[in-house]
């Protein structure tokens, strides 16, 4: 198939050239190196013959292989060439120790022609698996050049599309000839750019169900034997004709991976594909597909993690692929502690993966949540953190990444003229400021200093005290900081008028200024979060804000750029069956930011009826609040066990929940 020769510009350990002036960097001793790697089908070649030589006895591999002449001529048009600059990075954000990584990919000359150098070799042997590079170049629309044993043998075929998907000759003649027989490996950028309906990842369920829609409705992708979806570093979806499969990191969606070890992300692709090739040219029968995937995306993090070799010349860091080692992972196979997971995907829109891991019993796994942590329960839950905010139900998930990408979005674009505008609903006590606080810490950029500000509108005299308000706001981003600003009680009643303060917000929220004395005043970017007070969800607020014409609802609403229900503590209605994993999960988190002695590693020492309290008590009053209120009243900063002795007394207890159904919890354990 298409091959290439990627040339890589490695910067010199001083650091980037622009930062300083070229009459300086003339004096240098050290300068950029240039190097270069095979790709494509020629790289293929080399992993996969590199691994079977590590076996006894050896399975042979034929494949192109790029001649010196051409592959070490940065100018020659025999071959597609890319350009990219490569620079030491930390293996994980913050660490000091480094990987070489590709910093900038500067882009790519295709080929005219197809050299016969890289045309394909006759095959000594009847192959049982055939590779296909199709980077939509020359291979794809040159028949001549396709290997005659696709219609001389049963192998089976692995065919990378890199674009244009399920489109041009090599695909229909591979469909005609041996749809059975054929596995196409894509990533879901490329199905996105074609226009498939797959959202940014919001939950792992989503995102699933959303490839496997995008691959049903396309009849020529739906026709072949199977489709494998790639999701960067943390997992793919495997369609075939009997069902789909979902594998997936439980910690990291799709990007998050490799979003905290800087440097682009290479090669995930190239390594799903060579493993499958490597399990169908072992099996017997179809192979173990879901393993395969799996033990790509773990090679793949290897390959990232380690990044390219360096070695110095005199002409500057020569980079190489690291064959060798990724042969040897092939070869022997991964540690398979990644904890990388495999579920079959569900139609229905309210599936969880939750439910099949834990088999339904929220309220025991809410107890081994609370006691050893998620991974405890197990680790195919996927779990959702921001800061000390976590989750493993599908809706919050979903709602807190979507309000996290509006957030990431805003804080990337230049400019930022106004305010970006959110809201929050919850029960009183729900955590509303606490689950938007740890957000937005966790993905603030350095030079993003936030600063917290919160205003409760139902205790202001006045709207006259709104523009002293604001001009808070505009102090705190004079002294250099992103203003997160909550509105707290922004549907409190103003002057006797429900929903009075909308009409105040619209010029703020849309303008970015505001009128004190008579001087308009710029705000600049600042996040503005308007918290409920009175409606715990925005249908509850929407429905009743569109019954008052007066309020100006339909204007503000139309400002808002995202929203999220968030749930707290307390059932959310007869069928709420998760609120006991909320629970274990917030109990946790309260405990380990005040009482982190209590815990031995993962595990929390606590009395196990008074943990069942905790978790059974029918309601906590003021939802979050109490919770937290009743471990600051307990007696535990000297102990290394929460015991049931450390509880306040009865009459206290009473401020937050129903004391005498928490004590006969109690008291029955």
């Amino acid at each position: 198939g298409d091959s290439t020769v990627d040339w890589q510009i490695s910067e010199p350990p001083s650091g980037r050239s622009e930062k300083f002036e070229a009459r300086y960097l003339w004096a240098l001793q050290e300068g950029p190196g240039l190097s270069c790697v095979v790709g494509g089908a020629a790289l293929d070649t080399q992993i996969l013959r590199a691994a079977a030589r590590l076996e006894t006895p050896s399975m042979p591999v034929t494949g192109p292989a790029v001649p010196d002449v051409i592959r070490t001529d940065p100018m020659t048009s025999a071959v597609t060439r890319t350009f990219s600059s490569w620079k030491p990075h930390p293996v994980v954000a913050g660490a000091r120790e480094l990987a070489w990584r590709m910093d900038r990919f500067v882009g790519i000359h295709p080929s005219r022609a197809f050299p016969a150098e890289l045309q394909p070799a006759s095959f000594d042997v009847t192959p049982s698996v055939i590779v296909l590079e199709d980077g939509t170049h020359l291979f794809r629309s040159s028949p001549g050049l396709w290997p005659a044993a696709i219609l001389d043998s049963d192998a089976q075929i692995v065919l990378r599309q890199t674009g244009s998907l399920g489109k041009g000759e090599l695909f229909d003649y591979l469909c005609e000839h041996a749809a059975d027989r054929l596995t196409l490996f894509c990533i879901a950028g490329d199905l996105r750019k074609e226009g498939a309906p797959i959202g940014q990842p919001l939950s792992w369920e989503r995102t699933a169900q959303d490839v496997v829609a995008a691959i049903r409705q396309r009849p020529e992708l739906d026709r072949i034997r199977r489709v494998v979806v790639g999701l960067s570093a943390s997992g793919a979806v495997i369609v075939d004709r009997e069902g789909a499969s979902l594998i997936y990191d439980p910690r990291s969606q799709e990007g998050d991976w490799e979003s905290s070890r800087p440097g682009h992300q290479f090669g995930s692709g190239t390594m799903v594909v060579l493993w499958l090739a490597w399990e169908l040219g072992h099996a017997t029968a179809d192979g173990d597909i879901s393993a395969a995937v799996i033990n790509g995306i773990e090679t793949a993090r290897i390959l990232h993690t380690e990044g390219y070799e360096a070695q110095p010349s005199e002409s500057g860091i020569a980079l190489s692929f690291p064959i060798a080692k990724i042969a040897q992972s092939i070869a022997s196979g991964t540690s398979g502690d990644s904890g990388i997971e495999c579920v079959s995907v569900q139609v229905d829109p309210g599936w969880r993966i939750f439910d099949s891991a834990s088999t339904g019993n929220f309220r025991e796994a809410a107890a081994q949540i609370a006691s050893h942590g998620v991974n405890r329960v197990g680790r195919e839950i996927p779990l959702e953190t921001m800061g000390y905010w976590s989750s493993v139900d599908r809706i919050e998930i979903e709602s807190m990444r979507s309000l996290r990408n509006i957030i990431t979005e805003y804080l990337a674009s230049p400019g930022r003229p106004r305010p970006l505008n959110l809201s929050v609903f919850g029960p009183p006590g729900s955590g509303k400021s606490f689950a938007i606080k740890q957000m937005a810490s966790v993905i603030a950029p350095r030079d993003d200093r936030l600063g917290s500000l919160e205003f409760n509108l139902s205790q202001f005299a006045s709207v006259d005290e709104l523009p002293d308000a604001l001009q808070q706001v505009r102090d705190l981003r004079l002294r250099e900081y992103l203003p997160l600003v909550f509105w707290d009680e922004f549907d409190a009643a103003l002057d006797g008028r429900e929903l009075g303060w909308l009409v105040s917000f619209l010029a703020p929220m849309q303008d970015g200024a505001f009128t004190q004395n008579g001087i308009t005043r710029p705000i600049g970017p600042a996040i503005f979060i308007f918290a409920g007070g009175t409606h715990a969800t925005m249908d509850s607020f929407k429905a009743r804000a569109l019954e008052l014409p007066g309020a100006k609802a339909t204007d503000f609403l139309s400002r808002l750029r995202g929203y999220v229900d968030v749930l707290g503590p307390n059932p959310d209605g007869p069928d709420d069956r998760t609120f006991p994993l909320r629970r274990a999960i917030l109990l946790r988190s309260v405990l380990q930011r005040s009482a982190p002695q209590l815990f031995a590693g993962d595990e929390l020492r606590i009395d196990a009826s008074l943990l069942a309290a905790f978790l059974d008590v029918p309601r906590y009053l003021h939802g979050s609040r109490s919770m937290e209120a009743i471990v600051e009243m307990s007696a535990i900063s000297r102990k290394l066990t929460y015991e049931r002795s450390s509880l306040p007394s009865v009459h206290q207890l009473s401020l937050h929940v129903d004391a005498d159904a928490f004590m006969q919890i109690v008291q029955q354990g």
